[in-house]
């Protein structure tokens, strides 16, 4: 398994557009369907610094890679820049190693 984390610093003011913009593009949802993926989340830190953060977690690397080259992705990532002053995110992978469920 692989987990993506994507973070980014966006202006207080426009965390409400942001969200928006995931969910009218259903592009969490069109990840997981397009690319197949597991699991993808959407977050924003509590402390009101702007801070978000996008997971998701892919069964391997070629899933995660079909997502990367998905023409939709390109354009969303386009439209959000634009929402965000052209901020980009900083993104890692992961290799999943082990983990519990409750």
């Amino acid at each position: 398994m692989i987990r993506t984390i994507l973070t980014f610093d966006v202006p207080g003011d426009r965390i409400d557009s942001i969200l928006e913009a995931y969910e009218r593009e259903d592009i969490l949802q069109r990840s997981m369907d397009e690319a197949g993926g597991v699991a993808a989340d959407i977050s924003v830190a509590t402390d009101g610094s702007g801070r978000v953060l996008v997971t998701a977690l892919w069964p391997d690397e070629a899933a995660y890679q079909r997502w990367v080259d998905n023409p939709f992705r390109a354009e969303s990532n386009g439209r959000l820049g634009e929402l965000m002053n052209g901020v980009v995110g900083i993104g890692q992978t992961f290799r999943v190693m082990s983990g519990a469920e409750g």
